[in-house]
C-alpha cells in the first residue's frame, strides 16, 4: 500500500490526464444516450407465458391495447352529436403510428355487425358504418339494433351512457411518446362539458411515464444542489463541497457513456437506479476527504497526508466498491431484460468508482492547498462529536444490551410484516402514478363501469392445420373442442369473488345465433350439443361475418388455435394468483381436451403481468441471498475472518427485514399504498445493501486502525465513531435529505422510493454505528485484537 500510494502521488499528473481523456471520450459517447421504454425489455422472455404472448400478439393481440370509453354526463349516447364523436375518434385512431388497423373496434367500425335472419338467408349489416345517424329516428333505430345484438353490455354498456372503443398496437413498432401525444390530443379534442373520454392501457401508461422524464431529471438536479449545500455546511470548504459532486458527475458520464457503447437505452422506469449508483462515488469521496483532513492534522503536509489516506483507505474502499458491484451484478440473474441491461451497465458504473474515489480524488486533493481551516475545525468538538464520544463510552458499559434488545424487538416486528410484502400491483390501476392521476381515475372509471381492462388470453392449440375442428379417431368434422371451450368458460365465470367478470371466444355468439334462428324463442338460447350444429355455427360465424370480425379468437383457414379471453376485475396480485390457479385447476382436474389439442398459458395484459410476478417472486429472495452471500465472502477475504463476515452481514439482514416491513405497511401509512416489489423497486434494495456494507466496512477498518495505536478496544471504538462514524452520518443525512425532494415527483413510485431509500439509509447507518460496534464489544473478535 505504501508503494501504491507513492506511485499514485508521483504519477498523479498522468493519472489525471488519463482520467480526463476517458471522460472526454465518454462525454462524446453520452450524446447518443436515448431515454425511452422498450416494452419487450420489461418482460421475462424465457417464461412460458411470454413465449405464448409473443406467438399470438400479431394474430390475437398483445398487451399493448388501448381502451377508450366515451361517456355522456346526461342522457345517453343515442344522439347525433355523441355518435359523431364516436365516429371521429375511431377514424383518428387509424392514423396513429404503429396501430393495428384490423384491431380497431367500436360501434363505428364495420367489424361490429347486426345479424338479421330473413326468409332463406342471413343479413349482416354493420351497426353504424359507413353512415352516422343524423336524426333522432335513426338514433332510435340504432338503439333497437344494439339492444338485440351481442354488443349490448360489451361495446355499449347497459345504462347506454358509455360506449367502448378499442385499439391494439404493434409491440415492435410502437413509440410510446408519439402514441401518448396523439391519445392526449384526442382526449382534449373530444371531451367537453357533456362528454368524458376515459383512456387506459399500457401504451398510454408508459407514455405518461416517458413524458415525466425531464421533470424527474429536474428533481435529481435539485437533489444535487441540496447535496452541495450540505457538503459545504459539513466541510465548510469548497473542496469538501465540490469534489464529491464532481466525482459523481464523472462517474455518471462514464456510466452513461458505457451504456451507449453497449447499445442500451435508459428506461425512465429505472432512472433512479443509475442516479444512486453515481451517488456512491460521492459517498466514497466523502470518506476520503474526511480522513484526509484528519491525517493533515497529524502530518502537517498534504502530500504525506494523502499518501497515508491511500495506504489505509484503499483496501477498505476497494472492498466496499467490489461488494457494491457484486450485489448489483447479481440482480442480472433475474431473467428480465430491463434489469439485466441496467445492472450490467451499473456494475461497470460501480467498479469505476475505484478509479474515481481512490485515484482521482486523492490526486486532486494533493494539488490543493493545505486545509488549515478544516484542520482547525477538528479541534472544536461539535455536538455530533460529543454524541459519538458518549456512545463510545456507553456501549461497552452495558449500552450494547439495550441496543441488542431494541434490535431484537424491531426484528420480530419486521419478520411479521415482511411476509405481507406484495409482488406486483397491490391496488387497481398503476402503482407508478399517484391514485388521483388522470390515468388512474380513468382506469377506475372504466374498471367499475365496463370491466374490460384486464383480459387474460388462454390458448387452445393444436399441432397442425384443422386440429381445432377435428377429433382423434374421427374422419368427419368434430365439435368436441368447442364443447370443451364452453365448459372451460363456464368454469371460469364461476370463479369465487367475482374476479372474472365475463369471458369471450369464438363460441360466444353460438347460443344467440341459435335463438335468433328460431324467431327469438328463449327456449332456443343454449349451446348446441351435436357436432354438425356446432360446426355449422362455427362456419356461419367465421364465413358470413365481416372480414376480420373473428380475428381476435381464431385464424380462419388454419383452424389450429383458438383464443379464449377471460376478462378479470383487475391486475392486482391476489386476482392474478386466484384466476391463474383456477385456470390450472380446470386444466389438471376437469379438462376433457384430447391430444393433439392442449391448453397454453397465457397472453394478454393479465398473462404478461402474471409472468412478471412469477419471475420476480422466484428471484427476489434468490438475488437477495446471493448478494448477501457474496458480500459475506468478500468481507471474510478482506478481514481474513469468518466472524467479520457475520458481524457485517447480520446488520444488513436485520435492516432489510425492517425495510421490507416498512414497504408492507406503506412506510407506516406515509404513502397512499403499500410499496410492492416490481421490476422498478427490485434494484433499489441492492443499492441499499451496498451502502449499508460500505458503512460497516469503513467503520470496522477504522476500529482496527485505531486499535493498533491505542491497544484498547473501547478507545478504538470511540475514536472510530467520532471520525469515520461522523463521515457515515454525513453521507446518510446528505442522501436522505437530498432524495426527500423526490416526494414532489409526478411519479408516485419515485416519491415512495425517496422515502423508502431514506429509511434504508437510516437503518443501515444505525446498524453500522450501533449494531456493528455492539457485536465488536460482545465478541471481542481476534481479527481486531491480534
Amino acid at each position: 500500500m505504501k508503494k501504491l500510494s507513492e506511485f499514485i502521488i508521483e504519477k498523479r499528473i498522468w493519472i489525471l490526464m488519463v482520467i480526463a481523456l476517458i471522460t472526454l471520450f465518454f462525454v462524446y459517447e453520452v450524446r447518443g444516450l436515448k431515454i425511452y421504454t422498450k416494452f419487450a425489455d420489461l418482460l421475462p422472455q424465457g417464461h412460458e407465458y411470454i413465449k405464448v404472448h409473443n406467438d399470438i400478439r400479431s394474430s390475437f393481440g398483445g398487451a399493448n391495447t388501448v381502451i377508450m370509453v366515451l361517456q355522456v354526463r346526461e342522457g345517453d349516447i343515442f344522439n347525433p352529436t355523441t355518435l359523431q364523436k364516436i365516429r371521429n375518434i375511431t377514424d383518428e385512431l387509424y392514423f396513429i403510428p404503429a396501430v393495428d388497423r384490423f384491431k380497431i373496434m367500436s360501434i363505428a367500425t364495420n367489424l361490429l355487425i347486426d345479424m338479421v335472419v330473413t326468409s332463406g338467408a342471413f343479413d349482416f349489416v354493420p351497426l353504424m358504418f359507413p353512415e352516422v345517424p343524423k336524426t333522432q329516428e335513426e338514433c332510435e333505430n340504432l338503439r333497437q339494433r344494439i339492444y338485440s345484438s351481442i354488443f349490448y353490455g360489451s361495446f355499449v354498456w347497459f345504462d347506454c351512457k358509455k360506449t367502448l372503443i378499442r385499439a391494439d398496437f404493434f409491440e415492435d413498432e410502437v413509440d410510446y411518446s408519439v402514441v401518448f401525444k396523439e391519445l392526449i390530443r384526442i382526449q382534449k379534442k373530444y371531451e367537453d362539458e357533456k362528454h368524458i373520454l376515459s383512456i387506459a392501457g399500457e401504451p398510454l401508461h408508459l407514455g405518461y411515464i416517458d413524458s415525466y422524464k425531464w421533470k424527474v431529471i429536474g428533481i435529481m438536479g435539485i437533489t444535487v444542489v441540496v447535496m452541495l449545500a450540505l457538503f459545504l455546511w459539513y466541510f465548510r470548504s469548497l473542496r469538501g463541497m465540490l469534489l464529491p459532486i464532481v466525482a459523481s458527475l464523472i462517474s455518471g458520464i462514464w456510466g452513461m457513456g458505457f451504456m451507449v457503447l453497449l447499445g442500451y437505452n435508459l428506461d425512465p422506469l429505472v432512472m433512479v437506479f443509475p442516479f444512486l449508483v453515481a451517488a456512491m462515488a460521492a459517498c466514497h469521496s466523502v470518506q476520503i476527504i474526511k480522513r484526509y483532513v484528519e491525517e493533515c492534522a497529524v502530518y502537517k503536509d498534504s502530500k504525506a497526508a494523502i499518501k497515508r489516506v491511500i495506504e489505509v483507505m484503499f483496501i477498505p474502499g476497494f472492498t466496499s466498491i467490489i461488494t457494491d458491484a457484486t450485489g448489483i451484478m447479481l440482480i442480472a440473474l433475474t431473467p428480465i431484460q430491463i434489469l439485466q441491461k441496467i445492472t450490467i451497465a451499473c456494475t461497470f458504473w460501480s467498479i469505476i468508482t475505484i478509479i474515481i474515489a481512490m485515484f482521482f480524488v486523492p490526486c486532486v486533493l494533493s494539488y490543493l492547498p493545505f486545509p488549515y481551516k478544516s484542520v482547525a475545525d477538528l479541534e472544536r468538538k461539535s455536538l455530533l462529536d460529543r454524541f459519538f464520544i458518549s456512545c463510545g463510552r456507553l456501549i461497552p458499559k452495558g449500552g450494547y444490551v439495550v441496543i441488542l434488545l431494541i434490535y431484537g424487538l424491531l426484528l420480530s416486528w419486521g419478520a411479521y410484516y415482511t411476509s405481507h410484502v406484495t409482488v406486483g400491483d397491490a391496488v387497481p390501476g398503476s402503482s407508478l402514478l399517484w391514485p388521483w392521476h388522470r390515468f388512474n381515475r380513468d382506469g377506475f372509471r372504466i374498471s367499475f363501469s365496463m370491466p374490460i381492462l384486464s383480459p387474460l388470453y388462454v390458448l387452445m392449440s393444436g399441432e397442425k392445420q384443422y386440429d381445432l375442428v377435428s377429433c382423434p379417431g374421427k374422419r368427419e368434422v368434430c365439435g368436441e373442442n368447442f364443447a370443451e371451450m364452453y365448459r372451460f368458460e363456464k368454469f371460469m365465470r364461476e370463479t369465487p369473488g367475482r374476479l372474472v367478470m365475463f369471458t369471450s371466444s369464438i363460441i360466444t355468439t353460438f347460443p344467440g345465433s341459435n335463438w335468433m334462428m328460431h324467431e327469438g324463442d328463449p327456449h332456443w338460447y343454449f349451446f348446441p350439443t351435436m357436432d354438425r350444429e356446432i360446426n355449422g355455427m362455427y362456419q356461419r360465424v367465421t364465413l358470413t361475418g365481416i372480414p376480420g370480425s373473428t380475428d381476435m379468437y381464431v385464424v380462419y383457414g388454419t383452424e389450429r388455435d383458438a383464443n379464449i379471453v377471460i376478462y378479470c376485475r383487475d391486475k392486482t396480485t391476489p386476482t392474478i394468483k386466484i384466476v391463474m390457479a383456477r385456470v390450472k385447476e380446470y386444466i389438471d382436474k376437469h379438462s376433457k381436451l384430447q391430444l393433439p389439442m392442449r391448453y397454453r398459458l397465457a397472453g394478454g395484459p393479465l398473462g404478461v403481468q402474471a409472468a412478471i410476478n412469477e419471475v420476480i417472486e422466484k428471484y427476489q429472495i434468490r438475488t437477495l441471498g446471493w448478494s448477501l452471500l457474496a458480500i459475506y465472502l468478500f468481507c471474510v477475504m478482506f478481514f481474513r475472518s469468518f466472524l467479520a463476515g457475520v458481524i457485517l452481514v447480520i446488520p444488513l439482514i436485520v435492516s432489510n427485514i425492517i425495510a421490507f416491513a416498512f414497504m408492507a405497511t406503506g412506510l407506516l401509512g406515509m404513502v397512499p399504498t403499500p410499496i410492492t416489489i416490481t421490476t422498478s423497486t427490485l434494484p433499489v434494495s441492492a443499492v441499499g445493501i451496498g451502502l449499508g456494507v460500505d458503512f460497516g466496512i469503513y467503520l470496522l477498518s477504522r476500529i482496527i486502525d485505531e486499535y493498533k495505536i491505542a491497544r484498547d478496544l473501547n478507545a478504538a471504538i470511540t475514536t472510530a465513531l467520532s471520525t469515520t462514524g461522523k463521515a457515515i452520518v454525513y453521507v446518510s443525512i446528505t442522501l436522505s435529505v437530498g432524495i426527500f425532494f423526490w416526494i414532489t415527483s409526478p411519479l408516485m413510485f419515485q416519491a415512495m422510493m425517496g422515502l423508502f431509500l431514506a429509511i434504508i439509509l437510516f437503518l443501515n447507518m444505525v446498524g453500522a454505528l450501533l449494531l456493528v460496534t455492539s457485536f465488536v464489544v460482545v465478541l471481542k473478535p481476534k481479527f481486531i485484537t491480534r
